[in-house]
């Protein structure tokens, strides 16, 4: 029998992210993927918020330009996109403190395959596909999957845990968990229930050449306008009268493709969903007149129906729901598995991130740390879970928000809401209505009860991310710097005249607390300074925020409301040490050395299940 630490079941994005942290964090994983390629057909398109600062911590950066491109705004229109916008909001601004994209519109083959390349390699992880799990069992504190390989044979693997990440009708929770632990996805806070025909569409160019009668080419428009034209760059939302639409670009512009959904409430499996979609969007891809140039002579002119490639057209049923429980023992839910949203919040693929990266740090804990007890181990995953509920939640906000604009249309309180914000951007330097989602993630699980922090101690936040460098550094975002190498945690420390003196004050902390070197060791100290700071011993790096004119002259894009400053803005000016975890939420701050050894040992106890 085969033997790993980690059994997950599905190479989705969110079983894909698991392994990659948790490669990172040298704890060994097998995945059972039951197809034997990556399905091609494109499903979630988007990618946001946090999920975007996720995909750089997991390395993903580079990829980017193959896997999707940053969209410049969200339009919302009345009917259809070829309508002005309603409302339409701008997604270059720094709103959320994390200097990347706040979205992010991918191919989502192209980002599991980024992700598999990520593992190829790694000693830590094994993909397995082809395999269809049969069955599981638990044998004290190790559990055994049964599955069938590629070629039909009967297999078996153990391991401390099993992940479902498998979606909403996967076997781990439809077939293991809801029969013996009662576990189910049930509705949220946020009630949606309804039928939409997806579509993915490829658009290819007409040139004078392949259409020679189309009537825009005597108006001087070039391939590349007509395209602008009629498939308008962002994300758009259209609302009654007409049915409810999400449609947009996704993939790297040189794609050229186009997600186009729209609800049938009515849908029955008599009716024809390529009709369908032709008769929805034939209207919006037509136009009579065009900004800057007015009326078309020749009257309405149509996109060539036959530059529009279908390479999926399918009704979907979409709701919100999320489990009433995310673990049952060694047995945890993520991704699909455990929560599914509508269209319109592009908060699936970013759900299922965010559960992999707050979970893989604490599998290494509970692996590497000697004698966890039962209802330790227990309390550790109940702080996951609680947090994870939390944020479900915020993301069926956001979801709800656009689910009211795309399915009811405008409102005289969201009218009011544009106004105030409009009059405040008059005043001179006013950044506008506060922007409440930005307000939340700001504030990170600070309100969560029973969340892995110390309320004593200021923990819950969420660090910010911007550049740093250092004495002979180049500008390096803030995460990739100050990410764990190894451990759970790092242990980051503001200095002030004397780098050195405080780094080993906050050393000597880690000794005194006598904390496992799995949480923290003294390589975890990292050293920032508010300022440029240049006269450290050659041994000891310091950090600081990049100047934003610094930034521009090594030619970096600098985006509105960006701040070197934000890395600090969610601290106490008398913080002095920040024990930061993995997922770069903070556990608690200290003042002082004294203080920071009180944090510590809270942190451990919570670790063994003593609150005392």
């Amino acid at each position: 029998m085969d033997t790993t630490e980690v059994i997950i079941v599905g190479a989705g994005p969110a079983g894909l992210a698991l392994a990659i942290c948790l490669s990172r964090l040298r704890v060994k994983s097998i995945i059972l993927e039951k197809e034997t390629e990556i399905v091609e057909d494109p499903r979630g398109v988007a990618i946001t918020h946090d999920a975007v600062r996720i995909c750089w911590n997991l390395g993903l950066g580079g990829d980017m330009d193959k896997i999707g491109e940053e969209l410049p705004h969200f339009n919302f229109h009345k009917t259809s996109f070829a309508n002005p916008p309603f409302f339409s909001a701008d997604s270059h601004p720094d709103s959320f403190a994390q200097t990347l994209p706040s979205s992010i519109f991918q191919i989502q083959p192209m980002l599991e395959l980024a992700m598999r390349e990520k593992l190829k390699n790694s000693q830590y992880c094994e993909l397995r596909c082809g395999c269809t799990v049969t069955g599981r069992k638990q044998d004290g504190t190790s559990i055994i999957a049964e599955y069938k390989n590629a070629k039909g044979q009967s297999r078996t693997v153990r391991g401390s845990w099993l992940i479902g990440s498998d979606g909403k009708r996967g076997v781990v929770r439809k077939h293991f968990l809801e029969p013996t632990a009662g576990i189910r996805q049930v509705d949220s806070a946020y009630k949606y229930d309804g039928t939409w025909v997806a579509a993915n569409l490829h658009i290819s160019l007409p040139t004078p050449k392949s259409h020679p009668d189309f009537p825009l080419w005597e108006l001087g428009y070039t391939p590349d306008q007509v395209y602008d034209l009629f498939w308008p760059n962002g994300w758009h939302f259209g609302s009654p009268p007409g049915k409810p639409l999400a449609a947009g670009r996704f993939g790297p512009h040189k794609a050229r493709l186009w997600r186009h959904e729209f609800a049938q409430n009515d849908w029955n499996d008599s009716m024809d969903a390529e009709e369908l979609l032709w008769e929805h969007l034939i209207p919006m891809i037509t136009r009579n007149c065009d900004k800057g140039v007015g009326k078309f002579p020749s009257g309405d002119v149509t996109y060539p129906r036959d530059c529009i490639e279908i390479r999926r057209c399918r009704p979907f049923h979409f709701t919100h729901k999320v489990v009433n429980k995310w673990f049952d023992d060694r047995t945890i839910l993520i991704g699909d598995a455990a929560h599914v949203f509508p269209p319109f919040g592009g908060q699936g693929i970013a759900s299922g991130l965010r559960d992999a990266q707050q979970l893989a740090w604490r599998l290494m804990l509970l692996q590497r740390l000697p004698n966890v007890s039962r209802s330790s181990h227990n309390e550790i995953l109940q702080a996951w879970a609680q947090e994870r509920t939390y944020s479900v939640k915020l993301a069926a906000s956001l979801t709800s928000f656009n689910g009211q604009l795309c399915n009811y249309g405008d409102s005289w309180g969201f009218w009011l809401m544009r106004t105030i914000d409009w009059a405040l951007r008059q005043i001179p330097f006013s950044p506008g209505f506060p922007d409440s989602f930005a307000k939340n993630e700001a504030g990170g699980f600070t309100t969560v009860d029973g969340g892995f922090f110390s309320t004593k101690h200021s923990g819950g936040g969420r660090l910010p991310q911007v550049y740093l460098s250092s004495r002979l550094g180049i500008p390096t975002l803030s995460d990739a710097i100050l990410a764990p190498t190894h451990t759970a945690m790092t242990l980051l420390v503001i200095a002030g005249g004397s780098p050195e003196s405080d780094v080993a004050e906050a050393r000597k902390a880690l000794d005194e607390a006598e904390i496992d070197e799995a949480i923290m060791n003294h390589d975890s100290v990292k050293a920032i300074c508010q300022k440029p700071f240049t006269g450290a011993a050659d041994n000891l790096k310091v950090y600081y925020p990049t100047p934003v004119e610094e930034l521009s002259e090594a030619g970096m894009t600098v985006r509105p409301l960006y701040a070197p400053s934000n890395l600090f803005s969610r601290f106490k000016p008398s913080t002095r040490f920040v024990v930061l975890r993995a997922d770069f939420f903070t556990f608690g701050l200290a003042k002082n050395a004294s203080e920071l050894v009180e944090c510590l040992v809270n942190l451990k106890h919570r670790l063994h299940g003593d609150m005392s």
